[in-house]
């Protein structure tokens, strides 16, 4: 597990030494960007890592080079499209997750940018967000990326760039479209402009899901997660690590010096972080709120990464904060690889053979 603890200890050492505002300018922002690729490699070349890595790569090998009709019938549109790329690039799975690390990770530090410390803010995203998620969650990884984006378009107030950002986050995984009435809720962005604009993409995004298909994945995910009640292992805890940042943001909300955009965005993000706390226990499957529990995760990176501004006045004061926020996010990252129960998905991190680089076969 020591490439997990390296890319996290790279990030913190940027965060404790580097200034807060260093990846705004010169040297600092091109350190940023070349980070921001390790990491999408890192995502993009792992081998029989994840939790979902057998899924993609079984659906691969048997639909081969079948029509791309055929990948949208078992897929959500736009990860079918780079799963029918993958294969008929002659590449293998691998092709697929750099695409979908690339999308995520430029994502990430977009949103990260946005932020007075983006060193600390991508400290607390690594150890869940990244790891976990980005290197597990595959499909739903790539629409958290684009959700990423329409958030940093909500506080650019871009119409078409939220619109956007949301209807490929939708086409790669249908469970994003439940962030549209939160994000039109949080924001100050012209409702009408916005569904004129994202009309088009999400007309063209239900025709190539066959309409059908949309219909069976609803009543899949009913039937998967609620009327068997499925439960996650874990599911509290995650749920938990987003009700804190929630709380925190209430509690210190106008020493956070979000602007008034970010506010009202945030407002709403962490009262359904809230909610998620109370539905937890009230909803027969766990694993349902878990897995739309990752759309809120942002809100740990935008939050925490803000909790210097809160307990510091003098700049030993702002570097002992820092530091906290950095021992908290490795705590996180420890318990995980050490503790959970699918640790063994992800652990040990290994890279791709170079034999493995074309061809399919499982």
């Amino acid at each position: 597990m020591w490439p997990y603890y390296l890319i996290f200890l790279l990030a913190a050492c940027f965060a404790l030494a580097a200034p807060p505002d260093a990846p705004m300018r010169g040297g600092g922002r091109v350190a940023f960007v070349f980070f921001a690729i390790l990491l999408a490699l890192m995502i993009g070349f792992r081998w029989e890592v994840g939790g979902d890595w057998s899924w993609d790569t079984r659906r691969m090998v048997r639909l081969g080079d079948a029509d791309l009709t055929d990948y949208f019938s078992q897929a959500d549109p736009g990860y079918a499209f780079l799963m029918w790329l993958g294969t008929k690039s002659g590449f293998n799975i691998w092709f697929v997750h750099l695409l979908a690390g690339g999308m995520f990770a430029y994502g990430l530090s977009r949103l990260c940018l946005t932020q007075v410390h983006p060193w600390l803010s991508i400290v607390v995203a690594i150890p869940y967000l990244v790891i976990v998620v980005a290197m597990g969650y595959d499909r739903q990884a790539v629409a958290i990326g684009f959700v990423m984006l329409a958030m940093v378009a909500i506080r650019n107030r871009s119409v078409p760039g939220f619109a956007a950002s949301m209807a490929l986050a939708i086409l790669m995984h249908l469970t994003a479209f439940i962030l549209m009435p939160v994000f039109l809720l949080g924001s100050r962005l012209d409702k009408r402009w916005a569904a004129i604009v994202a009309s088009p993409f999400f007309i063209v995004g239900y025709y190539f899901s066959l309409q059908d298909s949309l219909q069976d994945k609803a009543q899949s995910a009913i039937s998967g997660y609620i009327e068997t009640g499925y439960s996650s292992s874990g599911a509290g805890v995650r749920v938990a690590m987003n009700a804190l940042p929630a709380f925190l943001y209430f509690v210190f909300r106008s020493r956070l010096k979000f602007g008034d955009d970010e506010c009202r965005f945030l407002d709403v993000l962490a009262l359904i972080a809230l909610a998620f706390v109370g539905l937890l226990y009230v909803s027969p499957s766990s694993t349902a709120v878990d897995r739309m529990g990752l759309y809120i995760i942002p809100i740990q990176l935008l939050v925490l990464g803000r909790l210097p501004l809160v307990f510091a006045r003098t700049m030993a004061d702002y570097k002992m904060v820092t530091a906290g926020v950095v021992v908290y996010s490795v705590a996180v990252m420890f318990v995980w690889l050490n503790f959970s129960v699918d640790a063994g998905d992800w652990v040990p991190y290994r890279l791709i053979d170079p034999d493995s680089l074309v061809g399919l076969s499982y």
